[in-house]
């Protein structure tokens, strides 16, 4: 009879490891704050409404003529078919409508509903007092050098006094 081999054990996190997924563990948290501090009605309609498509309608919401589907696709960083697809889930939603270009009548935008502009208004101030609210409990120079050390972490190069 032969022993059936020992797998292998997990080995214990250390130093950069550690801090990483201690990191790790703080999001879901983060995220469950934000949420609890969402007013019940805002909490609903986002209950429908992933990320993704909130962050496309911010994208739409910024200038005043929309968004072609290539630029929608370039905005969010995917390919034309999944922009395609992110702007049909947004036109079932009552969220976006196409129209056409006023300079090009063959090109196609992809423009925000009042209802969108609404709720990306709504999501914007809700995200910005739930961040104030978190910052209660730093001083000024701490959440300076919270804000920097994130900008570092994300890629930010004006965040960075190093770099």
């Amino acid at each position: 009879m032969t022993a059936s081999p020992t797998p292998p054990r997990p080995h214990a996190p250390s130093g950069r490891e550690l801090l990483a997924e201690q990191v790790l563990d703080l999001l879901p948290r983060l995220r469950r704050r934000f949420e609890q501090s969402c007013p019940p009605e805002l909490r609903e309609e986002l209950a429908t409404v992933t990320v993704h498509q909130l962050e496309a309608l911010r994208q739409l919401c910024c200038g005043d003529g929309g968004l072609t589907m290539a630029e929608l696709a370039a905005a969010q960083g995917i390919g034309l078919s999944s922009a395609t697809a992110l702007a049909d889930r947004l036109l079932r939603q009552g969220l976006a409508q196409r129209t056409s270009d006023p300079a090009d009548r063959r090109v196609v935008r992809l423009v925000p509903t009042d209802a969108a502009r609404q709720l990306v208004r709504r999501f914007a101030a809700a995200k910005r007092r739930t961040a104030v609210h978190a910052l209660e409990s730093l001083d000024d120079a701490e959440a300076a050098t919270l804000l920097a050390l994130l900008g570092k972490i994300a890629g930010t190069p004006e965040a960075d006094p190093h770099g």
